[in-house]
C-alpha cells in the first residue's frame, strides 16, 4: 500500500468508529488530530522503515522453500472453516477463497524469514493502553470515564504521593499511534506482504517466483482510486469533512465500499475473538490464500491483471474485498486497544 491509500483507510475507519457509536471519546480524541493522519499513517514507511521484517509475514506450503518438510505436519493446516470460526465479522477476502484448494494443505510462514507483522500489531495495540494510562492529566481521567477517589476529595489535603500519576504521554501521541498502528494493520491485508514467491534471499539461496516488479505496481494502481494528496493533508482551514473527504474518490476509482451493498461497511464493530497477534496471523493467512488464487501465475506487472474485461472485474472485486476488510479490522484493532484501557 502506498501514502494515499494508508490515509485514506485510516481517516474510513475513523468514520467507522464514529458510525458505531460505540466510542465516541476514542473518535473525538483522534479527531483532533486527523492532520497527523496523512503523515502517521506513512511512518512506518518513513521513519522506522522496517520494511524486511516488519511489513510482512510471508508464508508458503512448499518444503522446498520454507527448508523443511511440512506436507505431513496437520497442525499447519488452517482451513476455510477453521478461518471462519476465528475471524468474526464479514471478511470479504475469506469469502474470495473459500473453495481454495491451497487452504486445505498445512502452510505456514518461513521461521526466519516470514517477517514480524503480527507481532508489530500487538506490541502497538499494547502500547497505545499503555500510553492512555500514563497520559496526561486530565486525559487519563477524561477518556477512562472517572476519577480515582483521592481526586474526588480537597487535593490540597491529599498526600503528595496519592496524587501523582507521572504524566507522560499526550493525546496527539497517543493519536499518532493509532495512526502507525493502522499502517501495520492494512499492510496485513495486501496479499503479496503475505506470499514468500514475492520474496528472494541468496543467504538462504531463496529464489523469488514472482517478477520484482507486480508488487509495485499493483500498489499504484490502487494509489490511484483514492484522493490526492491535497485532498488527504488535513488543516484546520478546510472547508470539508472527514466524512466528505474519503467519499470523493476519482472518478476511475474501482473502491465501491460506500456505494455497493456488496462491499459495504458494517457499523457495528465486532470484537476480536483472540488477541492482536492471533488475530492478524489469521487476516494474514487469509491474505495468502488471496494472493495464491488471485495471482496464479507470475504476471509481470498490473497490465496483466486487468488486460481483459473479465481479469479487470475480478481485479475490481479483489480489490474491494481488501479495503473492505482494511478499514474493518483497523476499526476493530483501534477498538480494540481503547476498550483494553477504559474497561
Amino acid at each position: 500500500m502506498k501514502q494515499r491509500a494508508h490515509a485514506w483507510v485510516a481517516l474510513r475507519a475513523l468514520k467507522l468508529v464514529d458510525d458505531s457509536k460505540q466510542a465516541p471519546k476514542l473518535v473525538e480524541l483522534i479527531s483532533y488530530y486527523v492532520s497527523d493522519a496523512w503523515e502517521g499513517a506513512w511512518l512506518p514507511d518513513t521513519l522506522i522503515v522496517d520494511m524486511r521484517y516488519g511489513h510482512i509475514y510471508k508464508m508458503d506450503s512448499s518444503s522446498k522453500s520454507l527448508s523443511h518438510d511440512i506436507s505431513h505436519e496437520d497442525w499447519f493446516k488452517v482451513p476455510y472453516a477453521e478461518l471462519n470460526k476465528r475471524l468474526v465479522g464479514k471478511r470479504l477476502c475469506l469469502e474470495y477463497v473459500k473453495d481454495f484448494e491451497g487452504l486445505e494443505k498445512p502452510y505456514r510462514a518461513h521461521p526466519q524469514l516470514g517477517g514480524h507483522l503480527p507481532n508489530r500489531v500487538i506490541a502497538l495495540s499494547h502500547t497505545i493502553g499503555d500510553m492512555l494510562k500514563m497520559s496526561d492529566f486530565p486525559l487519563a481521567f477524561y477518556a477512562k470515564g472517572k476519577k480515582p477517589k483521592t481526586y474526588s476529595k480537597q487535593l490540597t489535603a491529599q498526600k503528595v504521593k496519592d496524587l501523582s500519576l507521572s504524566p507522560v504521554f499526550s493525546a496527539r501521541q497517543i493519536a499518532l499511534n493509532f495512526f502507525i498502528l493502522s499502517h501495520y494493520v492494512v499492510d496485513a491485508h495486501m496479499p503479496l506482504h503475505c506470499d514468500l514467491r514475492d520474496f528472494g534471499s541468496r543467504r538462504a539461496n531463496l529464489k523469488r517466483r514472482l517478477p520484482q516488479g507486480l508488487h509495485p505496481s499493483i500498489e499504484e494502481q490502487w494509489e490511484s482510486y483514492f484522493p490526492k494528496k491535497e485532498e488527504l493533508v488535513l488543516h484546520e482551514y478546510l472547508r470539508t469533512s472527514v466524512s466528505e473527504i474519503v467519499s470523493s474518490l476519482p472518478e476511475q476509482s474501482l473502491i465501491e465500499i460506500d456505494t455497493n451493498d456488496e462491499y459495504k461497511l458494517n457499523p457495528q464493530i465486532f470484537s476480536t475473538v483472540s488477541d492482536e497477534w492471533v488475530e492478524t496471523v489469521h487476516i494474514t493467512r487469509t491474505s495468502y490464500a488471496v494472493s495464491r488464487r488471485w495471482i496464479n501465475r507470475p504476471y509481470k506487472n498490473v497490465s496483466e491483471l486487468i488486460d481483459s474485461s473479465t481479469k479487470l472485474e475480478e481485479f475490481k472485486h479483489v480489490t474491494n474485498c481488501i479495503f473492505h476488510d482494511a478499514v474493518e479490522s483497523v476499526a476493530r484493532l483501534w477498538m480494540k486497544a481503547w476498550k483494553r484501557f477504559i474497561e
